[in-house]
């Protein structure tokens, strides 16, 4: 298992949450392509936002008809609280002398929690943790298995071919 991002380092603090857009996610034609997709999912990481703000970051287990998602190996980051933002304020404008650039660099708390199931009911956004050379490697197979099955119609399209040219010779086709 791959260490976890250090608080702070990816995440960024969002004001407002936005209402999670369901007519823009892709609808699967059937059950058989949603278990397919989800196989697809399992074991990877994933950062799950709820709606509190928190941030879950774990490997992908399961899920079920609610929705609920299973995480292992999480840890949770949370936004600082308000009490934090001031103090951080407050320690910026003394060591600064008064003259900040406006901006202000605040880390998240964070803390291993192990196994999580997260409410499905509470979920904002889940993102998928890839890498450009999982990426590549999934996109050679999928080249690859286009290819194949580019290759099998031939095959048909060849035989069938075949067995027209030899009923209009008066062959005997099998």
């Amino acid at each position: 298992m791959s260490h976890p991002p250090q608080p702070g380092s990816f995440f960024k603090r969002r004001r407002t949450q936005p209402a999670m857009d369901y007519d823009a996610l892709p609808v699967p034609s059937s059950k058989h392509e949603a278990s397919d997709f989800l196989q697809t999912l399992l074991n990877k990481n994933l950062r799950v936002t709820t709606t509190d703000s928190r941030m879950f970051w774990g490997s992908f287990k399961c899920t079920d008809a609610e929705s609920n998602l299973v995480l292992q190996h999480v840890y949770e980051y949370r936004p600082p609280t308000l009490q934090q933002i001031t103090a951080a304020a407050a320690a910026a404008a003394q060591s600064k002398g008064g003259s900040g650039s406006g901006k202000l660099n605040v880390d998240m708390t964070s803390r291993y929690l192990g196994l999580v199931v997260v409410p499905g009911k509470h979920i904002v956004k889940i993102e998928v943790e890839e890498f450009a050379s999982q990426l590549r490697s999934a996109r050679e197979r999928r080249r690859r298995e286009r290819e194949a099955e580019e290759e099998k119609e031939d095959e048909a399209r060849s035989e069938l071919e075949g067995q027209v040219a030899a009923k209009g010779t008066g062959e005997v086709v099998s």
